[in-house]
């Protein structure tokens, strides 16, 4: 079953073409991985399907009743929601048929017996949606993944504005979950989430009975959890299936055929041209060469993809008074409330530091800190 039709999409932004013609279907159980470079249009592609954004060509057509999941990075929470409301409002629409289901039984009374049937039969409908989807456990269900995220730990009564960027993500990604969309589409949603959650996040992926798209810079995370992969290149969406690594062994094969051909093709084209300029001028030969002409006319001209340059980074560095870049003493970081006991550590130069720990423990906060953006507690 087709949950997604897209036919004939082009789009770009001013003179530059993202897609040009781009069809595909999405079916029932797909688990798909979006891949391509940076800038391809990976989440310009979601924009557009979940219509955020028009498209300049092209036609996107949904199943009719199909529920879509988003997760987008940019998604801005509400003060004075508490982790739990925010959570609870994956029901919002459960609340409102159960509503309906109050105002039809409060209909009853007055209803004829064909409208009671009638009503009988809506009633059974609306019953099995609020069973089917968790309606009646709302508030374990809640609990369930507030535990398997990690939120929990947080307080699920804490306002969503006192989060860090990591906890905030995590809290959007528990309510698409508790949604049980018929598709998800998640925009690189192992950011900011700690190992264990990543793997938790795998797991219920892997086990996921409906479809999905992905996209993630987190490969071996992908390989475990895709059966598909969507490449974005050079304006086209091509589909390749098996995970990440299988894409990549098929796509290099394809590449390696492609170049030679176009090789084979640069050289017969050499051939027939050199062939032409020898012989058009000549009374003997001018029917053969004009016959070369017409097969260079009608050659279907094989064209690479040009290679994208690849960025390079050049730190300059200027000369310091000592070994020592940064040196704290006794720093306290945090907000309202302290985050830290006092910290006193120096940095040396030439050091390569890796700052690790749970989401919403202060490695951002340190940072800020350290540039001078944040005053210290006390």
């Amino acid at each position: 079953m087709s949950i997604l039709n897209v036919e004939h999409l082009s789009h770009g932004f001013g003179d530059r073409a993202i897609f040009q013609d781009v069809s595909f279907r999405l079916l029932k159980g797909e688990h798909i991985g979006l891949v391509g470079a940076n800038g391809e249009g990976k989440s310009t592609f979601m924009n557009i399907i979940t219509n955020k954004l028009m498209p300049d060509e092209g036609k996107i057509e949904w199943a009719k009743n199909v529920r879509v999941g988003y997760l987008d990075q940019h998604t801005v929470l509400e003060k004075g929601m508490t982790i739990r409301d925010v959570l609870k409002s994956a029901f919002a629409w459960l609340f409102e048929m159960e509503e309906n289901m109050n105002s039809i039984c409060d209909r009853m009374g007055d209803a004829s017996e064909e409208e009671l049937n009638q009503m009988m039969e809506e009633l059974g409908t609306i019953q099995d949606m609020l069973t089917m989807h968790d309606f009646y456990i709302i508030d374990s269900k809640v609990e369930e993944v507030g535990r398997a995220l990690g939120l929990s730990d947080i307080g699920l009564d804490k306002d969503v504005t006192d989060l860090s960027g990591g906890q905030r993500t995590k809290v959007l990604l528990g309510k698409l979950l508790l949604e049980k969309p018929d598709i998800l589409l998640l925009d690189e949603p192992t950011n900011y989430l700690d190992e264990v959650h990543i793997e938790w996040l795998k797991r219920y992926l892997q086990e996921y009975e409906n479809a999905f798209i992905l996209i993630s810079h987190d490969i071996p995370f992908l390989n475990q959890v895709v059966n598909l992969i969507y490449h974005m290149d050079n304006q086209q969406l091509n589909r390749y299936v098996g995970d990440y690594d299988h894409f990549q062994e098929v796509y290099a094969v394809k590449k390696a055929q492609l170049e030679a051909a176009y090789q084979r093709q640069q050289q017969e084209i050499s051939e027939l041209k050199d062939f032409v300029a020898r012989n058009k001028a000549r009374v003997a030969t001018r029917n053969m060469a004009m016959s070369r002409q017409k097969k260079l006319d009608k050659m279907d001209v094989i064209e690479l993809a040009k290679e994208k340059p690849k960025p390079e980074f050049h730190f300059l560095t200027a000369r310091t008074p000592s070994r020592f870049v940064v040196e704290t003493k006794e720093l306290v970081i945090g907000y309202e409330e302290p985050l830290s006991k006092p910290l006193t550590l120096t940095v040396e130069r030439g050091e390569k530091i890796a700052l690790v720990g749970a989401n919403g423990i202060g490695k951002t906060t340190l940072l800020k800190s350290i540039l001078g953006d944040r005053k210290s507690v006390v």
